[in-house]
């Protein structure tokens, strides 16, 4: 082989290994940009309901199926819903408080919320007559739903509480005298009583606290990408009048 037929090949292969080289960054590139979005979610009714409709999945889909992201919801008990996202085996999910009061390492909150939360008990007119706010609840029975975790963000510390499926359980246990306070987010609690016919003239409920409430991510690159994207979002649908809109929609407070 010639000098100049030798030089040809080095160039020709050093030219060859350079696009494969750009092609695969380009291929890397465009690959960690997720194209679709996997959310884990209790149903909730007006929130997040079964159907695909409510004020969450209704943000959300106003958020990310603009820019090409495909959403995708697993409707799954809250507890498991936090499972799925520890073991990333999904982006994000709905209802959690910020990363600070959650403590949990796999949860990323972006810097808007996407709600305000109003926390209440009910309990047994009668028997807990004297409400004290959260300091009835130090030395009470108290119950809630699984993965709901409301020992970490109460003010008093609590040692005795039970844990239950769902709302519906809990105010069942709750009329049989099981434990002295049943404590859940209002509208799922409001929304129970209304499809169970549970009878709550004998009962009274009271806030707890009120707290911002989050779409929360995986902590990845991915899901911090997603929660980037989100915030802008949201910031865009403030900003519009839409998000307003939306929450006029389900007839829910506008909390921003």
């Amino acid at each position: 082989m010639s000098a100049t037929r030798k030089i040809v090949a080095r160039v020709t292969a050093k030219l060859c290994l350079v696009l494969a080289l750009t092609g695969f960054s380009i291929t890397a590139t465009a690959n960690s940009v997720p194209n679709s979005i996997k959310i884990t979610t209790e149903s909730w009714e007006l929130y997040t309901n079964t159907d695909g409709s409510g004020l969450f999945l209704d943000i959300t889909r106003a958020i990310y199926e603009p820019r090409g992201i495909r959403i995708d919801v697993e409707f799954v008990p809250y507890k498991r819903a936090l499972h799925s996202l520890e073991h990333g085996n999904a982006d994000a999910m709905y209802g959690t408080y910020s990363t600070e009061k959650e403590g949990k390492a796999y949860l990323f909150t972006p810097q808007v919320p996407i709600d305000k939360e109003r926390t209440v008990a009910i309990f047994d007119r009668d028997s807990q007559a004297d409400w004290q706010g959260q300091t009835s609840l130090a030395k009470a029975q108290l119950a809630w739903v699984r993965g709901y975790d409301y020992h970490e963000s109460l003010e008093v510390e609590v040692s005795d509480f039970v844990e239950v499926t769902d709302s519906k359980q809990g105010l069942t246990m709750l009329s049989a005298g099981r434990f002295d306070f049943f404590i859940d987010h209002s509208g799922a609690l409001q929304d129970t009583i209304s499809r169970i016919s549970f009878d709550a003239s004998a009962y009274r409920i009271e806030t707890v606290f009120e707290e911002n409430v989050y779409m929360a991510f995986a902590t990845t690159d991915r899901g911090r990408h997603l929660a980037q994207v989100f915030d802008e979002g949201m910031q865009g649908l403030i900003d519009s009048g839409k998000l307003r809109e939306i929450f006029n929609r389900y007839e829910l407070p506008y909390p921003f």
